[in-house]
């Protein structure tokens, strides 16, 4: 069954490239994932329209967490919310993310 991610950033940048790692990663263990980001501006947008398994948050936007878990109740999601750790994004560690969901 595929699961569904939403990678959620500070502009959406440096997602793409964390994208690109995860897929290829996800594509040597032949696991099923759909993965999308945003950046934090559009979380209610793209929670609108799909329900994701898991928002998977990079650290810059950790400060947002009380707006995003407002975001979440607000549009009854049920997707889990999982912060990456700092020194899992800045090495592109994505085992370790992957892991965690």
């Amino acid at each position: 069954m595929e699961k569904t991610i939403l990678i959620i950033c500070e502009s959406g940048i440096s997602a793409s490239l964390l994208v690109s790692k995860i897929l290829e990663s996800l594509s040597e263990k032949e696991l099923e994932y759909a993965i999308d980001y945003a950046p934090v501006s559009r979380i209610q947008e793209k929670l609108m329209f799909k329900n994701y398994d898991v928002l998977l948050l990079t650290p810059q936007v950790a400060r947002y967490e009380e707006q995003i878990r407002g975001i979440v109740d607000q549009e009854k999601s049920t997707s889990k919310i999982v912060f990456m750790k700092p020194e899992d994004f800045q090495y592109m560690n994505v085992e370790r993310m992957l892991s965690q969901l």
